[in-house]
């Protein structure tokens, strides 16, 4: 197996695969849902491997051991067992974050025009209060506030009982 050590040398069909990935959102969310896919099957594998691992090593007996010799020295290769699991399960969250973040991503610059624009109506409207254009169009429209029925508000929970009573 060959490692990647700088992603410049890999090889051009892979880079524009890549870059044609990366301009493509739902290609690019299932993309890292297979990748997820695949580290959560590597966990399931590792861990099932983890277990036989324990049992075999913790079952090697030494003559002269006592009982829990086999345990400390099965512990170290455990331990990283473990940890190995553990990195899978965590790159398989970060994935999932990953993919989130790309839809928040695409979601605030399909947002960005509609706020950038009612932000100029508002600096418009700060620069020329008298000729004051309205940043919600239905501004006009709205109808005054109804009366509550009460003749002046309440200033306490004694006044709602009082008013409760009349």
């Amino acid at each position: 197996m060959t490692r990647i050590e700088n992603p410049d040398s890999s090889p051009p069909q892979v880079r524009e695969a890549m870059k044609a990935l990366a301009a493509n959102p739902e290609e690019f969310a299932k993309y890292l849902a297979d990748v997820q896919h695949r580290l959560l099957g590597l966990t399931a594998t590792l861990t099932a491997l983890a277990h036989a691992a324990q049992v075999e090593l913790r079952g090697t007996h030494v003559e002269g051991d006592r009982f829990f010799h086999a345990r400390a020295r099965a512990l170290p290769v455990e331990r990283q067992l473990k940890a190995l699991v553990n990195s899978l399960n965590n790159a398989a969250a970060a994935a999932e974050k990953v993919a989130f973040q790309r839809r928040k991503h695409d979601e605030k610059v399909a947002a960005l025009p509609g706020l950038r624009s009612a932000k100029a109506l508002e600096k418009a409207n700060k620069r020329r209060p008298s000729q004051a254009i309205p940043v919600n169009r239905t501004a006009g429209q709205v109808p005054p506030p109804a009366k509550s029925g009460y003749s002046d508000d309440p200033r306490s929970i004694h006044d709602l009982r009082d008013r409760r009573s009349a």
